[in-house]
């Protein structure tokens, strides 16, 4: 990131010492010159984030044509100018997306054609607007085209440790500046939702929900808040993990505002692509019977390294596969990459290729879904 430094306190001081109010001849002028000093440091500062009391960071990386706001509307099911979608046959929210794609066994729905990381808007069977996991105010959102009459009967699946893979998905914004932020939510979902709130680059999870049961009692709302919590500079995300347990149909809904406390324009939407968080995402499977195909007796690869690699070819980031086999390399900037997979011995590697590396291009908050096969030898 580039760095552009400002100290408060010494272009104070060097502002006094230049003028020593040589041209104040009165009190009166004495006032008007130290309250100009004054406005003009504040305005100069406001440009700024500090770090420390020394040195001021711009974060750079953020495109300038951005509008920074004070608040933001992380509903799910609303489009740039604020408005709720209204449900039908592909309405696409342009501000969540999916970035996983959980392997189904034995699922045949003809949806699963429709998956191509969109969270579409839908609402199972034309329910009321606070019905099922509607909220007024939102519309919810699925990972694929079920608009508002088709089922989905197909399971997540399950883990070496017994845990459901949720669908993940996310939605980006932006901190221009050090700031401190309040958020207020409310949630559903079918049948399970978590949100977490993290930073791009390093991946942190910096706040996370409650889980929401659909079919708990009492049913009511998830609620999902925080207080003056201090964000640094850099990209954000929004992610939410749905899992369907019990068939018929899956979705979510997520209502409210995220603030900043103090009240200043340091945060900015990501739907135009204002700060770069660019994934590349893997998943990595064993398969037993080498077809290919994930199914019955393939396992997920959890613990395999895979390293990324800059265009001067150039490893920047190494990182292992999860329990559900995932790896998500996330706040790219825009670019050519290359994954390369560290094959444990005994496999070879067959999806996407079998030279254990593959290149891909990323632009524009671009996510890009990469499945990786390996075959016991």
């Amino acid at each position: 990131m580039q760095v552009q430094k400002f100290i408060p306190a010494q272009f104070f001081l060097t502002f006094l010492k230049t003028n020593k109010m040589k041209n104040l001849k009165n009190k009166t002028q004495k006032v008007s010159s130290y309250s100009y000093m004054l406005l003009t440091l504040i305005l100069m500062t406001s440009l700024w984030s500090c770090s420390d009391a020394d040195d001021c960071v711009y974060d750079t990386n953020i495109n300038e044509s951005c509008e920074l706001q004070a608040e933001l509307n992380l509903s799910t099911g609303i489009d740039t100018n604020g408005n709720v979608i209204t449900p039908t046959s592909g309405a696409v929210d342009p501000n969540w997306h999916v970035i996983n794609q959980p392997p189904l066994i034995s699922c045949s729905e003809p949806v699963l054609a429709s998956f191509n990381g969109d969270a579409y808007v839908m609402n199972y069977n034309n329910s009321g607007p606070d019905a099922w996991v509607n909220q007024t105010g939102s519309s919810t959102i699925a990972p694929f085209d079920l608009g508002t009459s088709n089922n989905f009967y197909c399971n997540n699946p399950i883990n070496s440790m017994g845990e459901t893979i949720p669908y993940l998905f996310e939605r980006s914004f932006c901190v221009l500046q050090d700031t401190n932020v309040d958020f207020n939510f409310t949630f559903k979902g079918d049948d399970q939702i978590t949100f977490e709130l993290v930073k791009n680059n390093p991946l942190t999870v910096i706040s996370t929900s409650s889980t929401f049961v659909w079919g708990s009692s009492p049913p009511g709302l998830g609620t999902w808040s925080a207080t003056n919590l201090p964000l640094t500079s850099g990209s954000y995300s929004i992610r939410a993990k749905l899992v369907n347990t019990v068939l018929v149909t899956l979705g979510f809904s997520l209502l409210g505002n995220l603030v900043t406390t103090n009240g200043d324009a340091s945060i900015s939407d990501n739907s135009l692509g204002c700060c770069e968080n660019n994934i590349i995402s893997i998943l990595n499977i064993l398969d037993d019977n080498c077809n290919d195909t994930f199914d019955s007796g393939d396992l997920l690869g959890e613990d395999w390294t895979f390293n990324l690699k800059d265009s001067d070819n150039t490893i920047i980031r190494t990182s292992q596969t999860d329990i559900n086999g995932n790896i998500f390399f996330s706040g790219l900037p825009d670019g050519t990459y290359t994954i390369e997979i560290q094959n444990e011995i005994g496999f070879t590697q067959s999806l996407p290729n079998t030279t254990g590396s593959i290149n891909i291009t990323v632009s524009n908050n671009d996510v890009q879904i990469l499945e990786f096969l390996n075959c016991p030898e």
